[in-house]
């Protein structure tokens, strides 16, 4: 067994070191990737300063989408960042268990990364749907971090009317763990059995305002000429697709959208703090020229 997996079965029975503060962890917005889903990066940073002769982490987190759809989670950068699968204590309960250590009786833990969700998942189970378990150990760190430990997607949002099935422009992570409820990393600071060790829960949302295409936290300029030049072309939801989402192409119902939404600020999805400076609302004779543009592309489109 190696010290990484050493270091996650005693978690339990170690206590903080006061030498060295204890690990974070972050869960930060990566905007959405290039089919519409929303990044999620779950981000550790080990103590300050970093122990001199080591600093390795080890974590053990679970991650539960309760609005969304789960579509995956990876580990980033693997051999720079979190390489080893380590065993942990079994948090949803679908986990799949293995033997950690042969021979000196059975000692059956879940391991590494894991996900449970309808496809694309390594686990496909009705129990505890769209979520991830997470058991991995790093390697050696020298500097403070934040470091990668996994990506998460979830579904994108869509922006159908209120009362369709399919309007959801809202994603929620939970993070959660085996101790009481919360997750828990540890970091080993200098001999293998002297572990720094905090414990995390915590929940984080995402909204998306109909109309923002950058989720640049409100509906400007930018997402109007967004919108006009993917009339026809863009089929997810940065490219102005807002009803549908990776179904169908940017139209008229999604021009309407940004139109109606000029000036509105986001719910929390993007980095900004509303319409820019700069961004202005459009002038009324060039909306009708716009719609006068757009009208003949329809009657062509139907020709």
């Amino acid at each position: 067994m190696s010290w990484k997996s050493l270091v996650t079965a005693g978690l339990l029975c170690v206590l903080a070191s006061p030498l060295f503060a204890a690990p974070t962890v972050s869960v930060t917005n990566g905007g959405l990737d290039a089919s519409g889903n929303w990044i999620w990066n779950v981000q550790i940073s080990n103590s300050n300063p970093v122990p001199a002769t080591s600093s390795p982490l080890a974590a053990e987190l679970g991650f539960k989408e309760t609005v969304s759809t789960l579509k995956s989670a990876a580990t980033v950068n693997p051999g720079t960042n979190f390489d080893t699968a380590n065993p942990g204590t079994s948090i949803f309960g679908w986990e799949p268990l293995v033997d950690v250590d042969p021979g000196a009786g059975v000692n059956n833990k879940a391991v590494g990364l894991q996900t449970n969700c309808a496809t694309g998942c390594t686990v496909n189970s009705a129990t505890v749907p769209n979520s991830v378990f997470a058991a991995l150990g790093s390697v050696d760190f020298a500097t403070v971090g934040p470091h990668d430990f996994i990506q998460i997607k979830t579904k994108g949002p869509t922006a159908s009317s209120p009362t369709s099935a399919t309007n959801l422009r809202t994603s929620t992570i939970q993070m959660l763990g085996a101790y009481g409820g919360n997750g828990r990393i540890a970091e080993a600071t200098g001999a293998t059995t002297a572990v720094n060790y905090d414990t995390f829960a915590g929940t984080f949302t995402r909204t998306a305002t109909p109309g923002d295409t950058n989720l640049a936290g409100g509906v400007d300029l930018t997402d109007f000429n967004t919108v006009l030049s993917q009339i026809g072309i863009g089929t997810t939801w940065q490219n102005g697709n807002f009803h549908g989402n990776g179904t169908g192409t940017t139209d008229l119902s999604d021009f309407n959208t940004v139109l109606g939404n000029i000036g509105a600020a986001s719910g929390g999805a993007g980095a900004g703090a509303g319409v820019g400076a700069g961004a202005g609302v459009p002038e009324p004779a060039s909306i009708l020229l716009v719609l006068m543009g757009l009208a003949g592309f329809v009657s062509r489109r139907r020709r």
